[in-house]
């Protein structure tokens, strides 16, 4: 299982550059899409929950296991030449860029490994895993006993202990600085299946720099 858990970190590594190569490679066809500057968001929130259980903090030396995002929604404007760098692809890199860096920054005693690359859900699991995150936003995931049932599984069977995903994020950009973000994030315990920590947001960003939005979408939906 050891050599397994390797095998899925490297598939990590080599996917992370794949898209990272991709995103850098892009060629904007408008001369002032890319200011070069790291976006200044001004924030205002719609809704924000937050819950986490007391005195949160993870067993040294478990496996944080990551899912990728279950459900990725990105519009823009039909008339758009600056949203060329905007796709459901690029916002999910970027939510799990800022997710990694947060969770180490958390948790630095925990390995974090990611789960289903591309969410090539393995036969044996597809039919459930899908099944059970078809109607996450029908139950409340703290209320949801099939849900805790199904991690709990899905820990043991992978010999993962942590599991952290994001039940949706859905992103609209509104015109050249500014976009709308709502987003539902949550970390589990599969040994008890109880969650330790939800964020809920849903906010409007507006870009303060003279350059459109082009990255950094997720920075303002972890905070």
């Amino acid at each position: 299982m050891q050599s397994a858990i390797l095998i899925l970190i490297s598939l990590v590594l080599v996917s992370c550059v794949n898209r990272n190569d991709i995103v850098r490679s892009e060629s904007p066809p408008c001369n002032d899409c890319r200011s070069g500057d790291t976006p200044n968001f001004e924030i205002k929130i719609n809704k924000s929950y937050r819950e986490k259980s007391e005195n949160l903090a993870l067993d040294s030396g478990e496996y944080i296991g990551i899912l990728p995002a279950l459900n990725v929604i990105a519009t823009h404007p039909e008339k758009c030449d600056y949203c060329h760098s905007f796709s459901e692809s690029a916002v999910e890199f970027d939510f799990a860029a800022k997710e990694d860096s947060l969770l180490a920054a958390w948790f630095p005693n925990n390995e974090r490994v990611l789960l289903f690359p591309g969410s090539q859900v393995p036969e044996r699991d597809s039919a459930e895993f899908w099944n059970i995150f078809a109607n996450l936003k029908e139950i409340p995931l703290n209320e949801n006993k099939e849900l805790k049932l199904f991690l709990k599984k899905l820990g043991h069977r992978y010999k993962i202990r942590y599991l952290a995903f994001a039940s949706f994020i859905e992103v609209n950009i509104k015109d050249k600085k500014t976009f709308d973000w709502e987003s539902e994030w949550s970390l589990w315990d599969t040994k008890s299946g109880e969650m330790l920590f939800w964020d809920y947001k849903n906010l409007t960003a507006r870009n303060k720099n003279s350059g459109p939005v082009d990255r950094g979408w997720a920075g303002v939906g972890i905070l």
